[in-house]
């Protein structure tokens, strides 16, 4: 706790209460499950006048484990769970009215499926002196619509291979060379990567927690599952945050770089600059480094296993610690390419990887940590996408770094179009032996898409080798057919939330001239079943709740009628 008043008084907003505090249920919220996903949602909550909660639309399969509030990012605040009448909705109450930034971090788990899932979260106010009851206000210019993938757990089988943690009892410790060793006379960067769900946990660390001991690194993930990195001497913490939270079951890329000439440290996060501060708390002294993998070194023989809210659950890859201060530009072009050993001698990096045969030594006397194959690739990208449209049709071009050859075959490409750069569906996929290519050193690859839908679409370029898991993408890019934009709807079916669904499902629609408007709901047999809205209505945002009493399993569409026309949606219903 000590480090933590101590960094709040150096860097204001910056600290961490490491406690986690779990949110209190009632209404009948069910507990965690097991056989299921553990994911996170992250959302950042910077209301303009102050809310008394938000409203929490989940698909009804998921279940919250726990909720954490976070004021400015650190300071934790409760907050009670109430079930909604429908199936999914949760509400979300504090103890009193907020409008700072917070953020918002809710464990869910889910069924062991792949796929996009949408969730919507809606801030409400509680009018009057009769705060929590159901008399609650939604903001519905405030709402918000996120899609997360809910990914299975990897069966990656490809060859490249991480170091797992979960199972670790202990925190494996590493003997970092002096001449290595960070510290403040020295430049220097600490780069690796790094897959977790796991909230305020420690990843790196050479630090004991010993108040008294210096030490030049440890990087954690915080409550909001944020990275930071903390460096101390003497009582004396500064510390690093990145602005994305890394606790979302990827891989990321983190780096801390320390330019003694400028006697400045950097946070980069994924390739990007995430923060910065000048340097005064890293170490003087130099020695060899003792440097903890998923905790923290043990401050002596008679230490025990690891706290439980301290135990690192995730895994890791390609851990390097250069006595060079590496160049943004340098890390962000070579973090996901094979290791070359640079030409100079006396540049050559400490590093940890685990593609050999057998685990270096400390890591195979420690019990609990093993490795295991991964999606994370190390392969050169394809490059270079670029596209040519005639109006109709449009040509897309791209290079292989690498050229494709037959360790990869038979690897295709996937080419991948989408309305909004968000989800992403296959066009075509073409054998890479059969791609048209141009000559030169870097192989170039063409395709021509002919039937292009609507005035602006969205292009991407995936490598898939059927030898292994290892994918590699190109860039999205982003290409104008031209033409007269659709004029706007003056009602406009939005579509319905969940779907597929099981008990019930909200069909939101909004109209944006007064004017008479009926919205029903028809089966694949051309019968009516339900009548939800009609008559006039005036400008604004509607939703309306189908429930699926009595109604059989199959396929059903709404149907919105306006003076303009109709609009309908597919629903499906699961029992």
């Amino acid at each position: 706790m000590a480090r933590i008043v101590c960094l709040v008084l150096l860097v204001g907003t910056i600290g961490a209460d490491l406690h986690l505090a779990s949110a209190q249920t009632e209404g009948g919220v069910p507990p965690g499950s097991t056989g299921k996903t553990g994911i996170n949602l992250f959302e950042t909550l910077n209301p303009s006048s102050p809310i008394d909660g938000v409203r929490l639309q989940l698909p009804e399969d998921w279940t919250i484990q726990e909720v954490h509030l976070l004021r400015y990012g650190t300071s934790s605040v409760p907050v009670r769970l109430q079930s909604g009448r429908d199936p999914g909705t949760v509400f979300l109450t504090t103890n009193s009215p907020f409008e700072s930034p917070h953020e918002l971090v809710v464990r869910v788990q889910v069924p062991s499926q792949t796929g996009p899932q949408r969730w919507r979260l809606t801030p409400f106010v509680t009018p009057g002196p009769a705060r929590d009851s159901l008399g609650r206000r939604m903001r519905l210019g405030d709402r918000r619509t996120r899609t997360v993938e809910a990914d299975s757990p990897s069966r990656a089988s490809g060859s490249n291979q991480a170091l797992v943690l979960t199972d670790a009892t202990a925190s494996p410790t590493l003997q970092v060379p002096p001449d290595l060793a960070p510290r403040q006379s020295r430049s220097f960067t600490v780069e690796f990567w790094v897959r977790t769900t796991g909230l305020d946990q420690v990843i790196l660390s050479s630090w004991t927690g010993d108040e008294a001991t210096s030490y030049p690194l440890e990087l954690v993930t915080d409550q909001g599952g944020r990275l930071r990195f903390y460096c101390g001497q003497g009582g004396h913490h500064q510390a690093l945050r990145s602005t994305a939270p890394i606790a979302d079951g990827e891989w990321h890329h983190a780096a801390v770089v320390h330019d003694e000439a400028e006697a400045r440290l950097y946070l980069m996060l994924d390739g990007e600059m995430a923060d910065s501060l000048q340097t005064e708390a890293l170490p003087r002294r130099s020695g060899p480094l003792s440097l903890a993998l998923g905790g923290r070194p043990r401050a002596g023989p008679n230490q025990g296993p690891l706290a439980p809210a301290q135990r690192f659950v995730g895994r890791l890859d390609e851990l390097r610690i250069w006595p060079t201060a590496r160049a943004a530009s340098t890390i962000r072009r070579m973090r996901t390419r094979p290791f070359a050993p640079p030409a100079n001698e006396e540049a050559q990096p400490f590093r940890l990887s685990f593609d050999g045969e057998a685990l270096p030594p400390e890591l195979a006397r420690a019990e609990g940590p093993r490795r295991a194959p991964t999606s994370l690739s190390f392969q050169p990208p394809l490059q270079k996408l670029r596209a040519r449209t005639d109006g109709q049709s449009v040509t897309l071009r791209w290079n292989a770094q690498r050229a494709i050859d037959a360790t990869d075959s038979p690897g295709q490409f996937v080419v991948e179009r989408s309305p909004d750069g968000t989800s992403f569906t296959p066009v075509d996929r073409l054998p890479a032996s059969e791609a048209e290519t141009s000559s030169g050193q870097a192989q170039e690859f063409t395709y021509t898409d002919e039937s292009v839908p609507g005035q602006v679409v969205f292009y991407r370029v995936r490598y898939v080798s059927s030898a292994s898991d290892v994918e590699r993408s190109t860039s999205t890019i982003k290409i104008g057919l031209g033409g007269k934009p659709t004029a706007k709807r003056k009602v406009d079916l939005v579509g319905n939330f969940p779907n597929p669904f099981r008990k019930s499902t909200t069909i939101a629609y909004r109209v944006e001239t007064s004017q008479p408007v009926t919205l029903t709901v028809w089966n694949l047999s051309g019968k009516r079943i339900a009548r939800l809205a009609g008559g006039v209505h005036e400008p604004g945002y509607y939703e309306r709740t189908l429930t699926a009493d009595g109604l059989p399993s199959g396929t059903y569409f709404a149907r919105l009628e306006a003076p303009e026309g109709i609009q309908s949606a597919r629903m499906v219903l699961l029992k």
